[in-house]
């Protein structure tokens, strides 16, 4: 797979959160850039080449809905999973609205996040190929 297609930025505001997702998917072999916040990665010179983003939903000054949102804006259409530590109904309808494809509620306990991610990036190899 091009290294094009194995990208994912992380922007959660949480170091721990940060450091283990880079870990675990580094583990399968993805190119991770993590970001600390929004605009961090709003900024990131690789942006165009990402395959998918996985965003916090309680960031300071920028959450993960507002973050998407200005990626849309940009019409950066890239997949998001959408990380929570409340998955509310009013969360899981506003993620729904935001068009975010996959919402998981801290702490992350299974392989769903790698799974789910690893299922993407395969996907955007595929139609790329």
């Amino acid at each position: 797979m091009p290294e094009a297609e194995r990208l994912v930025l992380i922007a959660d505001d949480d170091l721990g959160v940060r450091d283990a997702l880079k870990f675990a998917l580094g583990l399968e072999g993805l190119d991770v850039h993590v970001h600390g916040a929004g605009e961090e990665l709003l900024a990131d010179a690789d942006l165009c080449r990402a395959a998918c983003v996985i965003l916090d939903d309680g960031m300071p000054k920028m959450d993960g809905f507002e973050l998407l949102r200005r990626l849309r804006a940009a019409n950066r259409r890239l997949p998001a999973i959408m990380l929570t530590n409340h998955a509310t109904d009013g969360v899981r309808a506003r993620a729904g609205a935001a068009g975010v494809h996959l919402l998981l509620e801290k702490p992350l306990l299974d392989t769903a996040l790698v799974d789910n991610i690893l299922s993407l990036v395969r996907a955007g190899a595929a139609a790329g190929a």
